[in-house]
């Protein structure tokens, strides 16, 4: 794994596209265009991108891409544990290639969402064997302010 510092942000790169093609060949998924195109994007992100903005990425790599397939593509990449939503109340969902255990940070004022890898992580293992508890996913989150924000 390796670790990248961008813009004061760290991001963890811990899986290649070929990897996640693998996987999802594993898995049983189809190869598309139109979710090739989402893939490079997810992984070659550090937003956390809406649908509404992948369409807008991905339309100049797949210019004949629609909303309803980004949903439904996004839908079927997270239902596999390909990639995780992050659902919101008062947002729009968002998405991100990032699998590995870290902390969304998450301004409560711009909406901006960055990741923050940390040293402390849940054991899912120890879980598993201390528990007889499953747990396929975790997400952590921290609501605040962030930088931009509080210059304002």
């Amino acid at each position: 794994m390796e670790l990248f510092r961008i813009r004061s942000r760290i991001i963890l790169s811990n899986r290649s596209k070929e990897q996640v093609i693998v996987e999802m060949r594993e898995k049983g998924l189809r190869i598309t265009p139109q979710r090739d195109a989402i893939l490079d994007y997810l992984l070659s992100t550090d937003e956390h991108p809406s649908a509404r903005r992948i369409l807008d990425k991905v339309k100049k790599k797949v210019p004949r891409i629609c909303l309803s397939t980004v949903y439904s593509t996004l839908a079927e990449l997270s239902k596999h544990n390909i990639i995780k939503e992050l659902n919101f109340d008062n947002m729009d969902n968002r998405y991100e290639g990032n699998m590995s255990h870290h902390i969304n940070l998450i301004c409560v004022r711009c909406g901006k969402i960055s990741d923050y890898m940390t040293a402390h992580t849940i054991d899912m293992e120890q879980i598993r064997q201390t528990t007889q508890f499953r747990p396929f996913q975790s997400r952590f989150e921290l609501n605040g302010v962030c930088a931009g924000c509080s210059k304002k």
